[in-house]
């Protein structure tokens, strides 16, 4: 177990001062910022500091989070303290050779994301349970290095078969089972001489774990959570007692804000991603145009191929017409509606701006959620930085462990 185990006390702590500073600045962080015409707050110090950057300067600021919290930092008293809060020890990590046949076929942050998680399991002597493990690599690895069985579910049966055949090629000792995770029939697998794991399960995937955990009490668990925003709810639903008394309310778009800021990506991927939104919102001026209705409304999502260097806005538009059984004028000035869109574009870049100053306050409140949640089951827990953000932005290891043994179940 990592030696940054903490109390109850110190969680419900840190909880507290993260659920004050978002309820001070509410107004700041819970809004959508393609639905907004002008900037949406009455701050005239903020407002000036926005207009003073130019596109050049708010893109390093997005590249530098701890750079943009620097700047706005006067605007908004007590952030910057209730950010320095947050410190977590990084993984401790013993090098473990891994054969290139192992780990042949992962992607390179992949295969640096198992190979940190499975190192967590030193001395590990408990049978493992791997949730919603794909092809089971973190699995694999773990049976591999720690001489575990271990036992894989996986929703996909063919990622099941694949899984299962490459097990049995190495001959380790991991078993698969087709199983959706989200069915009450998955808590057969859960027991308590266990030691449960999952890497980057989303949503609703790993508070299924949680839930169960809570009933089967596995002696150990080893989390790494993703993807807060596919959940089943409209809104979130708190586990803890502190997060059911917070005030605040929490829609899958406001879990957005958890994971929104990445920065995995190349250059190339990074102009695509700017030229989409730019493209989005000229469309979004366009059928303002055609429909007379001033409320953005979405798209689908659509290949990355639409927005390279030499396609034509004009068959992206025909397309999101389409979308919204809409008639595209055979003339329009396409000039005219790129210049509006990246007048919004500029504009929605200056709210995420001050909006994704708050994006860790809010990840933070949902992983203290979960540790005070398995905190109240009896068990000791721990957050470490399990490998570095540009790894993953989604580093955060919870480390749980039964204060006191269960009796097998």
């Amino acid at each position: 177990m990592s030696q940054s185990c903490h109390s109850l006390q110190h969680f419900e702590a840190l909880f507290r001062s993260h659920d004050q500073l978002l309820t001070r600045y509410q107004a700041y962080w819970q809004l959508s910022p393609f639905q907004q015409a002008a900037l949406p707050w009455t701050n005239p110090p903020l407002i000036a500091a926005l207009a003073s950057l130019n596109t050049e300067q708010i893109g390093r600021l997005e590249q530098q989070p701890q750079l943009a919290v620097a700047h706005f930092s006067e605007h908004f008293p007590g952030l910057q303290t209730g950010l320095d809060q947050w410190v977590l020890n990084p993984a401790s990590h013993n090098t473990q050779a891994t054969p290139f046949w192992l780990s042949n076929g992962i992607k390179g942050r992949k295969a640096e994301q198992i190979q940190a998680f499975s190192q967590q399991l030193q001395g590990e002597t408990l049978p493992v349970l791997e949730w919603c493990a794909g092809k089971g690599h973190l699995g694999r690895l773990i049976s591999f290095h720690h001489h575990l069985p271990v036992t894989s579910l996986e929703w996909q049966q063919s990622l099941c078969q694949a899984g299962e055949q490459l097990a049995q090629q190495l001959k380790l000792a991991q078993q698969f089972h087709h199983c959706d995770v989200l069915n009450s029939h998955s808590q057969q697998f859960l027991n308590s001489q266990q030691h449960v794991v999952a890497l980057h399960a989303c949503g609703e995937l790993h508070l299924q774990l949680l839930r169960l955990a809570a009933i089967k009490k596995p002696q150990r668990l080893s989390l790494c959570p993703c993807c807060y925003h596919l959940i089943k709810d409209t809104h979130y639903q708190a586990l803890s007692a502190s997060a059911q008394q917070s005030s605040l309310s929490l829609s899958k778009q406001d879990l957005r804000l958890a994971v929104a800021q990445s920065v995995t990506s190349g250059q190339r991927v990074q102009t695509l991603r700017q030229r989409e939104i730019h493209w989005r919102l000229s469309y979004q001026c366009l059928r303002e145009s055609i429909s007379g209705n001033a409320n953005y409304q979405a798209l689908p999502s659509v290949a990355k191929h639409w927005f390279s260097k030499d396609a034509p806005f004009k068959d992206f538009a025909l397309w999101a017409c389409q979308q919204h059984q809409l008639d595209l004028p055979a003339h329009f000035d396409q000039h005219q509606y790129l210049a509006q869109g990246a007048q919004r574009h500029h504009l929605v870049r200056q709210i995420e701006l001050v909006q994704h100053l708050f994006r860790p306050l809010m990840e933070r409140w949902l992983l203290l959620d979960r540790c005070l949640f398995l905190a109240q089951q009896g068990y000791s827990v721990a957050l470490t930085e399990l490998f570095p953000f540009q790894t993953s932005p989604r580093n955060v290891l919870i480390q749980a462990q039964l204060s006191s043994p269960q009796l097998n179940t």
